[in-house]
């Protein structure tokens, strides 16, 4: 009975002991990744979809490119290898705009579509972290140009403003990139570059010497200006040194003097003449005027106030010999 008893018991912890760990696979199994990775990507489309244009402080012209030849035009393409242009940064701080030189594409035209947008990528075109978001339209490039004077079949600047916080740091290189053409058409729009490799630093993907005709516009966030002057800040005790070594070398000037008219002499030379009533003591409150203005001017000041100029009548008059004679013998 007692080894039937103890091979009961066997049997129950080592059937309670199998029911446990059945019991514990399915909760391993609901703890997965996959749905958590789903959720990241949502809130990261979100993201993308809400970019805003950055409130910047100052905006600074960084790189640019401006020589081109006649009748040498390219078009964006969504397809790879055929969509970018890249430039060097050579600032830091935020890309806010990309002006490019061209025109709209025909508007009755089975190869061209109303409206493009991209990103921008750090480091390669198809492989690089991307950042922001820009959208062009046709309309877009008509009004611009009607704004500048021109019809739509004249080249002119086109702006394309960023959205997002797109990072620049100087002596990296950024791809300017078209991910999306409007109405499933392959191209879009009209753009100038030029030939002989223009610019260094970057260039189009339709050959290695050849660079579109652009501006590049960075500017500073509060941020940015803050942890700029923080930094100056540190380096503040530098600064000082070379103060003291070079000091009475640097002179703040003043602002220019403005002009001086005929009026404004009789009024100088009127205030002079009160001034200096009080004991020859000047009453300026502000810098003293120059000499040469009271000397060149005598004639002003005479003809201002010619009643002021002899003064003489209430002193008292001398007293004749009779009188000072009779005064004497009065007093005897």
């Amino acid at each position: 009975m007692k080894t039937k008893t103890q091979i009961t018991h066997c049997l129950l912890l080592a059937f309670g002991t199998f029911s446990c760990s059945d019991n514990s696979n399915p909760v391993e199994e609901v703890v997965i990744l996959p749905p958590a990775v789903e959720n990241n990507q949502e809130q990261e489309s979100k993201v993308v979809d809400n970019f805003e244009f950055p409130i910047v402080y100052v905006e600074e012209l960084d790189q640019m490119q401006e020589y081109f030849k006649e009748q040498h035009e390219t078009s964006f393409s969504h397809v790879p290898n055929k969509n970018w242009m890249s430039f060097t940064a050579g600032k830091d701080g935020i890309l806010t705009k990309i002006l490019l030189f061209g025109k709209p594409n025909y508007l009755i035209s089975e190869h061209y579509g109303k409206q493009m947008s991209g990103f921008v990528r750090s480091g390669n075109p198809n492989t690089g972290a991307k950042f922001g978001s820009w959208t062009l339209q046709r309309d877009d490039i008509v009004n611009q140009l009607y704004n500048q004077g021109l019809d739509e079949t004249e080249a002119g600047w086109i702006t394309i403003r960023m959205k997002g916080k797109i990072p620049q740091e100087a002596g990296k290189t950024y791809f300017f990139v078209c991910e999306k053409i409007s109405d499933d058409r392959p191209w879009f729009g009209a753009f100038a570059f030029g030939e002989g490799n223009p610019y260094l630093s970057g260039r189009h993907w339709l050959h290695d010497e050849h660079d579109l005709v652009f501006r590049t516009y960075v500017g500073k966030t509060k941020d940015q200006i803050k942890r700029e002057q923080e930094q100056a800040f540190v380096n503040e005790p530098i600064s000082k040194k070379m103060m003291k070594n070079s000091s009475l070398k640097t002179i703040v000037q003043p602002p220019p003097p403005k002009p001086m008219l005929a009026s404004d002499d009789l009024q100088l030379s009127n205030s002079g003449d009160n001034n200096f009533e009080e004991g020859g003591q000047e009453l300026f409150q502000g810098e003293p005027i120059p000499s040469l203005v009271l000397e060149n001017n005598p004639s002003d000041s005479q003809e201002a106030d010619p009643p002021q100029s002899k003064p003489l009548e209430p002193k008292e008059p001398e007293k004749s010999f009779f009188n000072r004679l009779f005064k004497k013998t009065s007093e005897q």
